[in-house]
């Protein structure tokens, strides 16, 4: 089972299990961030190892091999995202994200208590929440480990829940990946303090011996065309 845990008065992080790492006040930002990250992927593998995880497991009667554990973690500068946005712009932020992602990460009309996010000059997007979303795409990204072209950024999509926690959606060739390496549910938790961000993504893979497919994708191959080979 996972708790939602609200973080920073922007958005909730899935979280298996409860409480929450504190960093010492004079701690480095980086380090604390990478340390909240790793606790979350320990829960979040027992989660999935549990009996009541999340894992999806084969309905198939073939032998299945014992589960692989899969972790993607990665940390985001905030200022790299700020200056793709202040530079590019539009075509940078429409290029890398989803109109959900974008919708989600809008300055809101008005800011109630709490800290500031961050914004840039002329930004109307909360480049806190760009970065969190980014590094969820670079360690979902080591999850699929993907051996061709990587899937486009936008076939993983962070959606944010309507009651506020977030979950990964794959689309096209991210999707596809997923499949073939057997994956059930990625879960995602992200969080962003001191001008870092930082995500880690763990799945569990559990296909029946030997149904594993190797190589990369070829053209044209969707997750519907799959079974044809």
């Amino acid at each position: 089972m996972t708790t939602v845990l609200p973080r920073n008065g922007e958005e909730a992080t899935v979280r298996p299990g409860t409480g929450s790492l504190s960093a010492p006040p004079d701690a480095d930002p980086g380090a604390a961030a990478l340390g909240r990250v790793a606790l979350d992927a320990g829960r979040l593998v027992t989660a999935l190892l549990s009996p009541a995880g999340t894992a999806t497991r084969p309905t198939t009667a073939a032998p299945v091999g014992p589960p692989e554990v899969r972790v993607g973690v990665d940390l985001v500068m905030v200022a790299e995202v700020a200056r793709s946005v202040e530079t590019l712009g539009d075509r940078y932020v429409h290029r890398i994200f989803t109109p959900h992602e974008v919708a989600c990460c809008q300055v809101p009309a008005a800011v109630g208590p709490g800290p500031a996010p961050t914004v840039g000059p002329v930004s109307t997007y909360l480049l806190d929440s760009l970065a969190a979303r980014f590094a969820a795409k670079e360690a979902a990204l080591k999850v699929l480990r993907p051996d061709g072209p990587r899937p486009e950024w936008r076939a993983i999509e962070v959606h944010r829940d309507a009651g506020g926690w977030c979950e990964l959606r794959l689309t096209g060739a991210a999707a596809l990946l997923a499949e073939r390496a057997g994956l059930g549910p990625l879960a995602v938790s992200m969080t962003h303090e001191g001008g870092v961000a930082a995500a880690v993504v763990v799945a569990v893979a559990m296909a029946p011996q030997g149904q594993h497919r190797t190589g990369p994708i070829a053209p044209g191959d969707t997750p519907d065309r799959q079974g044809e080979r």
